[in-house]
């Protein structure tokens, strides 16, 4: 009876074990398939993807006392900036001719609601003092936005694609 029991028992964790192995590679081949979306591949308005990237970002990267950010898509090119948070408006403008692909996007989208986040009393003055002495890279409120935006975006796509598909 033992015997039936754990024969039963390494049966049914090896049909776990082979679940478990189907759903990681189609997890696997939907997520690269995801990461290699081009914009023009959606099928719906880049106003509405970006919105589900900020409703995401405001669901799970909030602080308690964090306002959504205006959201304001810019059309034209840009020649260095892919976005830029206004603290003054509470503005993230995204620059969508500087983008091709949806990671991309919601890497600028959620890097942009970082500083959003971020923003306090003495934000602009902090920005500005670590930007002149440190630079961009070293600057503490892009190293956070750059960490958040990289550790988050495959997540968030997941995320939007899945709103995106059901409605």
């Amino acid at each position: 009876m033992l015997k039936i029991v754990l024969e039963f028992i390494i049966i049914v964790c090896g049909i776990i074990t082979l679940v478990a192995l189907v759903m990681l590679i189609r997890e696997s081949l939907t997520t690269r398939k995801i990461y290699n979306l081009t914009l023009s591949d959606l099928p719906v308005k880049k106003t509405t993807l970006c919105q589900l990237i900020i409703e995401w970002c405001h669901e799970n990267l909030a602080n308690p006392n964090t306002l959504k950010p205006n959201l304001i898509l810019k059309y034209n090119h840009h020649k260095n900036l892919a976005g830029v948070y206004f603290s003054s408006s509470h503005e993230c403008h995204i620059y969508i001719q500087n983008h091709q692909t949806l990671r991309e996007i919601t890497n600028t989208v959620i890097h942009e609601y970082v500083h959003s986040r971020q923003k306090t009393k003495d934000f602009d003055k902090m920005y500005d003092r670590y930007q002149k002495q440190l630079g961009y890279e070293q600057n503490p409120f892009e190293a956070e936005a750059i960490s958040v935006a990289k550790n988050y975006e495959r997540e968030c796509m997941i995320w939007v694609c899945y709103q995106i598909q059901s409605s």
